[in-house]
């Protein structure tokens, strides 16, 4: 049965409302983020709440929620967030709650301050949200799973849930294609594919695709504009530590000054370094990418034979239908 248009019109408003929340998040909250985890400085977490609010405008709203199907039997659904980037977790929670399910959320430790301000900001908004979500630390009485975490947790959330409905995501990563006639610009915002949150989302770029005649010093140049990373010393200390290995044993390499890139075929590369490696032909990217499609989160580029591609500084900008692992949420939670 599909979604009266009088709750579909008051659940567009009520996420717009969300967006105006979050276009202007109290300085409070973005600093007791960064007290709670030293990842999340106030520079992302802003850059999380503007692409989120950028993300619930109405028309994109409305595109998201065209076709959706109430389920016939309201559930409680158990949601393990994950806690890597600022408020990673809140388009689980809105698809829960659009479906017309209860959400029994299991915050991580790691992201408690935003999730907590996000489903405070709900209640306000409409109280009735109150009944609707939970935050609890056991999900015994959830009928339906959403998990995400490592491919370690991944195998405990099969074993444990074994008995329930579950969608479950494991470790991804993104990948760039270059054709080498990239602008300045397009690099530059290439950096933001790389750098943004540190590195530690699955959107996040770990592996360069490039022809051999590409300008690597404006490649390098163009990614200065994140240096800034080497003053966060969680990140200074992970770039250290690879940086001394790959020099206690020889290895070749290049350094930025607060990166570490690499040639090897390695699609993942650890934080505070980029792995890269060259292609002679459309048939090696191809290739590369149907091997490591099970990976891959999403591919940034503007290299034409590409399917599914995404713009070059968009990677962490996703629409509200593009889901994680390209699994659509609202049909799990619907059918």
């Amino acid at each position: 049965m599909l979604l009266h248009i009088l709750d579909l019109k008051k659940i567009t408003n009520d996420l717009i409302h969300l967006r105006e929340l979050l276009n202007s998040i109290p300085d409070e909250i973005v600093y007791n983020a960064q007290i709670h985890n030293q990842w999340f400085s106030p520079q992302f977490v802003k850059l999380a709440a503007n692409n989120w609010a950028l993300a619930l405008n109405e028309n994109d709203i409305n595109t998201w929620l065209e076709n959706l199907q109430t389920a016939k039997v309201s559930k409680q659904v158990g949601i393990i967030m994950a806690g890597n980037i600022p408020m990673v977790g809140l388009h689980d929670l809105l698809s829960v709650i659009v479906s017309g399910h209860m959400a029994l959320v299991k915050l991580s430790s790691t992201d408690e301050v935003l999730m907590k301000f996000i489903i405070k900001s709900l209640i306000e908004i409409d109280s009735t949200y109150a009944d609707k979500i939970q935050v609890t630390e056991r999900l015994n009485q959830a009928d339906m799973i959403i998990a995400t975490g490592s491919d370690n947790s991944a195998r405990y959330f099969d074993y444990y849930f074994r008995d329930k409905k579950t969608l479950i995501r494991k470790n991804r990563t993104s990948l760039a294609v270059l054709t080498g006639n990239e602008t300045k610009e397009e690099l530059e915002a290439l950096a933001d594919d790389i750098y943004a949150y540190y590195g530690l989302g699955c959107r996040n770029v770990t592996h360069l695709l490039m022809p051999r005649n590409i300008d690597l010093h404006l490649l390098y140049t163009s990614l200065d504009k994140y240096i800034d990373h080497v003053h966060h010393h969680k990140f200074y200390n992970n770039y250290m530590y690879h940086k001394s290995i790959l020099l206690m044993n020889l290895t070749k390499h290049y350094d930025n000054g607060f990166m570490i890139f690499q040639e090897k075929e390695e699609l993942n590369a650890p934080l505070a370094t980029l792995n890269y490696h060259y292609y002679s032909s459309d048939a090696d990217i191809l290739n590369y990418i149907e091997k490591h499609q099970e990976q891959l989160q999403c591919i940034v580029s503007k290299h034409s034979i590409i399917q599914n591609k995404t713009d070059l500084g968009k990677s962490q900008m996703p629409k509200l239908w593009q889901y994680a692992d390209n699994v659509n949420t609202l049909e799990f939670l619907t059918k």
